[in-house]
């Protein structure tokens, strides 16, 4: 414990505690949320990167635009068109146009199945 409270002559400065994380966060531009939250602001060539990353990477649903954007959001990044850039990357993905208007139910009716006795096999 003694080592914790051993400073260096060199180590000491006159600068107040926060400027180290002062320093730090001025080279990345943060946008501040209504809750408080800190949104890592990024260009528009790093936006198309999340999208592509967000929408067909290794967890990527290929979901539509506006939950697209709410995934991003989560994550932690913004820009300022982001939910458009979003709903134009899933207009350009192909296997969202072919896929997004299958219709997913049986092909006949469902038939109720009745038993005797509940939960009888």
């Amino acid at each position: 414990m003694a080592h914790c409270q051993h400073l260096d002559r060199d180590e000491v400065d006159d600068k107040p505690w926060y400027h180290d994380i002062k320093e730090y966060l001025r080279k990345v531009l943060y946008k501040r949320s209504m809750d408080l939250t800190l949104f890592h602001c990024v260009d528009d060539q790093e936006a198309k990167e999340i999208i592509a990353e967000v929408h067909e990477g290794i967890f990527g649903t290929h979901t539509n635009g506006h939950a697209l954007a709410q995934k991003i959001l989560k994550v932690g990044y913004y820009w300022t068109k982001m939910e458009l850039g979003c709903f134009q990357h899933v207009k350009r993905c192909l296997k969202c146009q072919v896929y997004a208007d299958n219709i997913h139910v049986a092909s006949s009716a469902l038939h109720n199945l009745t038993s005797p006795w509940p939960f009888s096999m």
